[in-house]
């Protein structure tokens, strides 16, 4: 019997070790160091098949998370078999809204809706919800600022009513543009949300901003100090230039996925929005490696 318990603790002890050594990929994402994004838009059903991304997904070492971007013109539905396929070899970061298409909710009634059609179809398969994508894009939301927050808030509690992660994503610009984020975020956002949400990122894209490069540092502490509770991080970015090649994209997603940590919030996310386009067919494919190099 002494014997027989011996062997058992001596092959617990064995289990144990190696469950430190090599830890699961199976880690939820809030027990990560840091978020490893990728984003995979709606621009690619008629190009590029489901099992390609996927097999360019598992082929990562490190677990991604993965934003599904969504359209209003998709049935919520029809999502659940790339949900669902996707979650089989990453973390999930649902988009049931995108920014150009917050206008096409006409209140936060409507809005609200849209997250719980999407919460009961795929629920099963999401870790985390962004209940608002670059809220503060004015130009192109043209919706009054009141109630896009109204409906951020709207979308917060009905995911949060379910106990699930909420994120939300900032878009943050040169600041000789004159359209301050943070002025926007402290006009419009309601403290439950600035001290209840889980993630808050921001979305930025140099191409957009004639090279402009943040004080990353500043901008961090000013977004940590606004969002103190929350995780930190990028929640957009890529080279999207008309004359983006193949090296300008290289160089451009290793300068991003090489941040360091701007804060003890700070978790990464970076999510490329163009992942399917640069990467799929990933075969043969110097982007698609240089993300394996990262996601090491």
């Amino acid at each position: 019997m002494r014997s027989k318990k011996v062997h058992i603790l001596l092959l617990v002890c064995i289990v144990v070790f190696f469950a430190y050594i090599f830890p699961s990929r199976e880690q939820s994402p809030k027990e990560q160091e840091k978020i490893y994004g990728l984003t995979v838009d709606d621009s690619w059903y008629e190009d590029v098949s489901l099992e390609e991304i996927v097999l360019s997904l598992k082929n990562l070492k490190k677990k991604p998370t993965v934003r599904i971007v969504m359209s209003k013109d998709t049935g919520v539905s029809e999502y659940v078999e790339i949900f669902e396929k996707i979650h089989d070899v990453a973390y999930i970061m649902a988009q049931p809204v995108d920014s150009y298409e917050m206008n096409l909710y006409e209140d936060e009634k409507d809005y609200r809706a849209r997250f719980a059609e999407a919460y009961e179809y795929l629920g099963d398969y999401v870790d985390i919800w962004e209940v608002g994508n670059e809220v503060n894009g004015e130009e192109w939301i043209k919706q009054d600022n009141t109630l896009v927050a109204d409906k951020i808030t709207a979308a917060y509690k009905e995911i949060k009513s379910k106990g699930k992660k909420t994120a939300i994503t900032f878009y943050y610009e040169n600041p000789e543009y004159e359209r301050d984020m943070f002025e926007w975020i402290r006009s419009y956002l309601p403290d439950e949300i600035r001290e209840g949400v889980d993630y808050s990122f921001i979305s930025y894209y140099e191409d957009e901003n004639e090279g402009y490069i943040p004080d990353w540092k500043a901008v961090f502490a000013e977004l940590e100090e606004l969002f103190p509770n929350s995780k930190l991080g990028i929640g957009e970015c890529g080279n999207i230039a008309k004359d983006a090649d193949e090296k300008s994209k290289i160089r451009m997603f290793n300068k991003y996925y090489s941040m360091p940590d701007y804060s003890s919030s700070y978790v990464g996310g970076y999510f490329w929005w163009n992942y399917v386009e640069d990467c799929i067919p990933c075969e043969e494919n110097a982007v698609y490696e240089a993300v394996k190099e990262k996601f090491k």
